[in-house]
């Protein structure tokens, strides 16, 4: 079900589409009560609510988890009209997969992108974190030149000392397949 510009979700107004992927749609809305532009994660499949809805908390939980320059923040999981989603920064950009498109990068910014991209994995892993999705498209460059990683939907906990302040949400059960196949 997608949502025209001006649906309202609780005090969040669509302004447009940002994109869709395997398991949602994301949106940029405006914040009615801030007056900022943010970014609308909702689940396309409402048939499956429960799984959706759990699948939501804990992408929230992992990314909201990670305080890095180079990772999307998460402003809030919340639920408005039977539809939970994630709300997070909007990041104004271009997914890496469309910079790199046709001829690559030039070195010194393939340099710049990686080492951001790098430290914000190993932000994560810090936090016992694994992605599990890093893949161009889930790295939007600002026109300053910022790596941002998105969309931890596919995220695991792996557990060791350091990372004894990472959130505990039950992970998806073995033989499950989740995520975009590309």
């Amino acid at each position: 079900m997608s949502l025209a510009a001006g649906a309202v979700l609780g005090h969040y107004e669509t302004v447009g589409l940002i994109g869709a992927g395997g398991m949602g749609t994301v949106y940029r809305a405006r914040d009615t009560r801030l007056g900022r532009i943010v970014a609308i994660k909702l689940v396309d499949d409402l048939s499956a609510r429960d799984l959706a809805r759990a699948r939501l908390l804990r992408e929230a939980q992992h990314a909201s988890a990670l305080n890095h320059p180079n990772i999307c923040t998460i402003h809030e999981i919340a639920e408005a009209d039977g539809r939970t989603f994630i709300v997070m920064e909007y990041v104004e950009g271009r997914p890496l997969s469309d910079i790199t498109r046709g001829g690559g990068l030039p070195a010194e910014r393939v340099v710049a992108y990686g080492t951001q991209i790098a430290g914000a994995v190993a932000h994560a892993h810090d936090h016992g974190i694994l992605h599990r999705d890093l893949k161009p498209l889930n790295v939007i460059v600002t026109s300053e030149g910022r790596a941002k990683v998105l969309d931890f939907g596919l995220a695991t906990l792996v557990w060791h000392e350091e990372a004894a302040h990472a959130p505990t949400t039950p992970l998806p059960q073995s033989g499950t397949t989740a995520g975009t196949i590309a």
